[in-house]
């Protein structure tokens, strides 16, 4: 039963490892320095955008799962995304330290349109628990969101810190998460896999992880999108449109 869990696992992670968005060529910028402080800013207001919104996607798939285990890790997880308490700890809050750095006020930021694909990406995980159940939800967000964020803001990290000189308190959230998420995923692993009765179970997974990949590839089209289409000017105020 353990080997068959592990294969099940290993597959679920292979989906994740081999996906073409590790190929985007917004990443291949990101890990080679070759990103600008205007485009940081760009990816800072659509990566809030999409941040902000994770607690209410964790809520969403809580609200669909009957499993009290389940549902202990679901509040575990979203425990810590509020900071475990502290607002100030909130990850939203840390995040809006790092856009304070780049120069992007709150009231800004608040203000700042979500991109199309930024809105695609919010909506494909709150929809997940009600087109393929709550199990298929939690596995997206266990192989496609905590699984790969360590690797996937490592590489962010690399393009942000090479395009500005920002403090090391600003840059908090990407160190919590870098250090923090595979430890979430792990806990999400261990009770998504023994749930993994039927054909279907396995096969629905597959499916949501796979488009939420997919959405995520889209989010960085964005990025490139409104990188391309607008210029930021150092002696004026931040302006990304949708």
């Amino acid at each position: 039963m353990t080997q068959t869990l592990s294969l099940v696992k290993n597959c679920f992670q292979q989906i994740a490892d081999n996906h073409p968005l590790w190929n985007h060529e917004f990443l291949m910028l990101c890990r080679s320095g070759n990103l600008f402080l205007p485009d940081v800013q760009i990816l800072a207001v659509q990566m809030y955008k999409f941040s902000k919104e994770f607690n209410r996607i964790l809520a969403s798939i809580l609200s669909c799962c009957q499993d009290e285990s389940t549902q202990l890790v679901i509040l575990e997880n979203l425990f810590d995304e509020m900071g475990q308490g502290d607002v100030s700890q909130s990850h939203p809050e840390l995040f809006r330290q790092f856009t304070r750095a780049l120069g992007i006020y709150d009231e800004t930021l608040a203000a700042l349109p979500t991109a199309p694909e930024t809105l695609a990406l919010i909506e494909t995980y709150l929809q997940m628990p009600h087109k393929y159940g709550y199990l298929a939800a939690l596995g997206a967000v266990c192989y496609a969101s905590e699984g790969i964020v360590s690797s996937l803001y490592t590489q962010l990290y690399k393009g942000i810190v090479g395009a500005a000189p920002l403090p090391k308190q600003s840059l908090i959230f990407f160190e919590v998460h870098i250090n923090v998420d595979d430890s979430h995923a792990a806990k999400l692993a261990r009770v998504i896999e023994p749930q993994i009765a039927m054909i279907e179970d396995d096969t629905k997974i597959k499916l949501a992880i796979r488009e939420a990949m997919d959405a995520r590839v889209q989010f960085f089209n964005g990025i490139q999108r409104q990188i391309f289409k607008y210029s930021l000017s150092f002696n004026s105020s931040l302006l990304v449109n949708s």
